[in-house]
This record gives structure tokens, sequence and C-alpha cells, in this order.
């Protein structure tokens, strides 16, 4: 089956080359989300209006301000930055502190809502015109807005421009996570993930060395868009999504990007491995057609797998359908003709009879027989008279009955396919609404619980690359310790038991502040305690993150993958920008955002109890098979069998059809002997 090439395809070097070219794109990706931190890099400053000697650092107070200059609430000129090695940064450039300080975190927001709308957007377009345009066009165009970002005077402008190189960004994400997953088989999932997971720690990495070289924020933004540049190269190589392309029909698309992993993999392998596999594809190719003995009304339980193979051609289901109804059409007609004929008319046909006998015949012989005029059949003597005089004699109760039998059947299984459709639809539309909604419960809760964590986390060192770089190290780790436990434990327990600590962690955060401070000692003790927790509540919402996200594509199907990943992803969206608004409810209920995460991190863990395992699963490639997985079957292999039976119904239509010649004028006839 095409469909299962996918699967059968042995990964080769060219696979391997593949994940790390595209890997690429996640060092892009990572690097552009998390430049914010040194973007708006604050070192002190001070107002150089005041500046008379004893400098104050920080923002300037009313009363300060009416001691100088006798009017005014803030700066009347501008402050000045103090820095260590000559940073600029944006905040620098454009003054954004004290009254301004709303504009810096106003980017923050701009850049994700933009990239919550790329996701969607890509989301859609990489499942109508596919995986491959849609990543190229966001690849260049997130490259171009960083450029354009380097040259820019306006900080208004500089914002739109942020907004959009957001939406590019994600969309390179959306595109480039979906299609590595869905080039590789079932059993190399989780380590694909890994490696993808991996490389976006290394964009952290590179991004908090390339900080610390670089001290001037344009040029920093200049650099990061070098791997775009790098791209240009290897680019054209990159095939299409062969699933997607099956699950859109596209079969010659498919079988041609085949080839192309094939012929790369051959090219690029040693000569053993060269070997090895030309002697499989060898083995893949289509057999030679057998040479079947003629038969008549065969069994379909008879037919074997090879001569389906080779017997069929592709008949969808429209052109099955429409057979069906012609043969009922045609026997319908058969019958009326047969009632409307008299005795008078067929007592002409006695002279010169030819019989037709029961015995097997030469289907070529029968074949070779045109038949272009009405034959007229006696009911009683089953004798017929045909326009060159012969006469022939025909059984018609079993032609009569055979059709009125093959009629009812197919009308009671036209029936029981509305009613499966029907069925199907209400299943459909239960699984979106249910799973969908358990899925969205997993990103916003994450989100939020990570976008607090991180809000509460203090600098372990004072030099902010280091620490910088250490939450990369952190995120490294992570993604190499969670292969292990995903490759082994599935996705659905671990996400219940991540989930679970994310609420245990925020409730012990949340607690400590209710503890009595009794002594210094304990008031020290409960600060290593706090940090301690909000570290491990880094390690736990992370990995979360990291198995949501691989958990979303593997369990929505092919055609709707990456629409749902885009849905998603803004649900993630708001989860973490809503956490700064959240954080406010702590004037009204101590330690509430914690709290709130808690609850729904609690709630999202149990739910994952009514969601399906999808380890060693195939990716699911139409809404079928999505909800052939929800219920616990394999979609890979309840396709197969679909297929087969698919096969076994077509084949038994053309013989079928084979056995009865049309006669002419609607009627239709079984010969068993053909004689002049």
């Amino acid at each position: 089956m095409i469909k299962m090439s996918t699967e059968e395809t042995r990964v080769g070097c060219f696979q391997v080359l593949l994940l790390f070219l595209l890997a690429i794109n996640c060092i892009i990706v990572a690097m552009s989300h998390t430049l914010p931190a040194f973007h708006n890099y604050t070192p002190r400053f001070y107002c150089e209006s005041l500046d008379q000697g004893n400098r104050s650092y920080g923002c300037v107070r009313g009363v300060e301000l009416e001691n100088s200059t006798g009017a005014g609430n803030f700066c009347q000129t501008d402050y000045v930055f103090v820095t260590d090695r000559g940073e600029k940064s944006v905040v620098t450039d454009w003054g954004l502190v004290c009254e301004k300080s709303y504009l810096r975190n106003l980017a923050n927001v701009v850049y994700y809502v933009g990239a919550a709308i790329g996701a969607l957007i890509a989301g859609v377009a990489a499942d109508r015109v596919g995986r491959l345009p849609v990543l190229a066009i966001c690849l260049y165009a997130q490259g171009t807005m960083a450029v354009a970002t380097y040259i820019v005077q306006s900080y208004p402008v500089f914002l739109g421009l942020r907004g959009v190189q957001g939406i590019f960004a994600q969309g390179l994400h959306s595109a480039t996570y979906i299609l590595i997953l869905e080039l590789f088989p079932t059993k190399f999932r989780t380590l694909v993930f890994t490696v993808m997971g991996v490389a976006w720690s290394l964009g952290l990495l590179l991004l908090a060395g390339l900080s610390y070289i670089i001290l001037d924020w344009r040029i920093l933004q200049l650099a990061v868009s070098v791997p775009t540049a790098i791209t240009v190269l290897y680019v054209g190589i990159i095939p299409e999504s062969t699933r997607w392309l099956l699950a859109k029909g596209k079969t010659t698309e498919a079988d041609m990007a085949l080839e192309k992993i094939t012929k790369y993999n051959v090219c690029c392998c040693g000569d053993k491995v060269r070997r090895e596999l030309v002697a499989d594809n060898s083995e893949n190719t289509t057999p030679v057609k057998p040479t079947r003995k003629s038969q008549i009304f065969p069994d379909p339980k008879d037919i074997t797998e090879s001569e389906a193979a080779n017997l069929l051609t592709p008949t969808n289901s429209a052109h099955r359908n429409s057979r069906r109804i012609s043969l009922r059409a045609i026997s319908e007609n058969l019958e009326k003709r047969l009632s409307n004929l008299t005795p008078e008319a067929l007592a002409e046909g006695n002279n010169g009879e030819v019989e037709i006998g029961e015995s097997s015949t030469s289907r070529s012989n029968r074949n070779s027989k045109a038949f272009t005029d009405e034959i007229i059949v006696d009911d009683d003597e089953h004798v017929g008279e045909s326009n060159d005089g012969s006469s022939i004699k025909v059984d018609i109760k079993p032609v009569e009955n055979h059709l009125s039998e093959e009629s009812q059947a197919n009308e009671n299984e036209e029936t029981e396919k509305l009613s499966g459709i029907s069925e199907t639809s209400a299943s459909t539309n239960l699984f979106f609404i249910k799973y969908s909604g358990i899925i969205a419960l997993q990103w916003f809760s994450t989100s939020l619980a990570n976008a607090i964590v991180l809000k509460s986390l203090p600098n372990l060192l004072e030099n902010r690359h280091i620490n910088f770089a250490i939450g990369g190290t952190i995120e490294l780790v992570i993604y190499l310790v969670i292969y292990f436990i995903l490759s082994r434990q599935g996705r659905r327990l671990p996400l219940g038991i991540f989930q679970s600590l994310n609420s245990m962690i925020c409730i012990l955060i949340a607690g400590l502040v209710f503890l009595p401070r009794l002594t210094a000692f304990w008031i020290s003790t409960q600060s290593i305690a706090r940090t301690t927790l909000l570290l491990l509540g880094r390690v736990t919402t992370t990995s979360t993150v990291a198995a949501v996200y691989l958990y979303t594509v593997e369990i929505f199907p092919t055609v709707l993958r990456a629409t749902c990943l885009g849905v998603f992803t803004v649900f993630g969206t708001i989860g973490y920008l809503g956490a700064p608004y959240i954080s406010t409810m702590e004037h009204c209920v101590p330690m509430g955002d914690f709290m709130l995460a808690a609850l729904l991190c609690l709630i999202a863990g149990l739910s994952c109890l009514v969601m399906p395992e999808t380890l060693s699963k195939v990716l699911p490639d139409t809404i079928q098979d999505a909800h052939r997985l929800t219920i616990g079957e394999d979609a890979g292999h309840a396709n197969e069998q679909e297929d087969a039976a698919a096969e076994r119904e077509i084949l038994r239509e053309k013989l079928f059809s084979e056995d009865w010649v049309d006669a002419g004028n609607g009627i239709i006839v079984n010969f068993t002997e053909n004689r002049n």
C-alpha cells in the first residue's frame, strides 16, 4: 500500500541530514522568541538635569523635581544610562524607563500576539497548500524582518516589525516541527522530537554567547538572521511531507517524494548500506501479473492478495457507488422487459435451436461474440431467437434471482453505509469537542504555570548572560531526560504526572507565604526553599510544554494537524500573556496566581486519564483514523484492513461484470456456452 510507504521507508543518512538541517530552523526561532531578554536590558540610569554631584539613580520623583526645577512630574531632559561595557539595548536607545516603561513591556505583547496569529494562519495554510511552501515563506520572511529591525529608527515601526516577525517565526516553527515528524516512521518520532528540543536549547545557548560578544542590540539582531541566509544552500533538497501528500490524494507527488528520499539515501551511504537499500527497493517493486484461470462467479474469499494487487486499478468510492447504481438499474430494466414479453412473440424462435448448456466454456469465445441486437426469451422453454435467425437457450431464473439478490444487497449496504456515516459524524464531533477541550486546557494551564514560575524565579547570578545560559542548559538536560521517559512510558501517563507535579509545586510555593517567620534563620531557609521549588517548577513546566507539543501533533489527523496545532498555540499564548495580569490577584488574594495555576494543572492532569496513548501508533491521516486512535485501534492497521476489503470488493465487481454480457437494449444475459 502506498499509504504505508512512509512507515516502511528505511531511514537513511539523507533523512538524518534532513533532521539536522531542519533543526537549524528551531535554533532560529528559539533566538527570535527570546531576544526580548536582551532587547529589554535596562542598566542603571539617572536624570541628566539633576546631575549636581550626587546622582540619584532610578526614576525621579515629583518632590525632587520641584526642589530642583520648580515644576514638572518627570525628568525634563533625558535619562542617562550607565553601563559597564557600553551595551546598547532597545531601552537605552529610546529611553523606555519610568513613565515609558509600559512601551518596553508592550514589545513582548506585540511579538507574542503576532506569534499566535502566525501559528493560526500558518497552520491553516500548511494543511491546505503543504508544509514545505509555508516553511519556505515563513523562513525568509522572518529573516527579512530581522534585517529590517537593524535599520529602523522609530520605536512604533520597531514594534510593528517585531509583530510581523513573530507571525512568521511561529509559522516557521510549526511547519518545521510537523514536517520533520511526518517524514520519519513511527519508531523514530520520539527521537526526532528530542533532536528538535535539543536544537531549541542550543539556540538559547548560542544567543547567550552572541549577546555577550555583541554589545549592540542592532548588530545582535543582524547576527541572529545569519542562519536564515545559510538555509538558502539546502532548502531546495527538502521534500514535501509524503504523509500530507497521501492524505490529500496526491499519490504521484508522494511517490516522487519517496523516490527522492530513497535516491539521496543511496547516494550518500556507503557501499554496503547502498547494496542493502537497493535490495530493499527491489523487494518492494510490483510483482508480475500472474495468469488466472477462467472462473465464473468466483468466491471473493478465494481471491488472493497478489491477484487483487495485480488485477485492480485505482477505483474510488464514487465510481464503485455509480457501478452499483447502474447494475441495479439494469436489473430493474431486465425484469420489466421480461414481464412484457408475450408467448406469441417467443414462439417464433423454435427453429434451428442452438442450446447453451451448463458446462463451462472458454471466456475468449464468449467475449468474441458481438451482441448488438435484442434477444427474445421464452419464459417456459427458455428459448430465444437472435437477429441472425439462430436460436439460443438461456437460463433466465438464476439470472433474475441473482440480480434481485444483488440489488437488495446493494440497497441494504447503502442503507447501512448512510447510518454508519451518521454515527461516524456524531462520534467525530464528540471526538473534537472532548479531546480538543482537554488539549486546550493542557496548553493554557501549562503556559500559565510556566510564565508564573519564570516571573518569580530570581536570578541565580548577577551576570544576565550566565543566567540565560543556565536556563538553556536546564532545558537541554530536560529534553535529554524526557526522551527516555516518553519513549518508554508513552505520552499520556508522563503528561498527567508532570501536570500533577506542577500543581503540587505551586501549592508548596504558595504555602511558604503562610508559614510563620520566627527567626532570621527561618527566613533565609524559606528563601532557599522557595528558590529550589521554583527551579523544580521550571523543570516540570518545561517538560509539560514539550510533552503537550508532541502529544498534540500525534493525536490529531494529518489533514487538520497544523490547524489544530495553531489553534492550541493561541491558547498557550493566552496563558503566557495573561500571567502578569493574573499576578495582580495578590492584592486581593495572597499567592492567588500560584493557587489558580495549581488548580488548573490538577484538573489538566486528571483529564489525561481519559486520553488515548499515542506511543508506537501510526500518525492518523484522516478524522476517522484519529477517532479510531481514541478508541484504542491502530489507524495504520485499520487502514490496511479497509484497503484490503475495498480491493476485494472492487475485484469481485469486475469479475462479476465480465460474466454478464450486454445483449443490447438494456438486456444482460449470463451465457455459459456459445455455439454457432
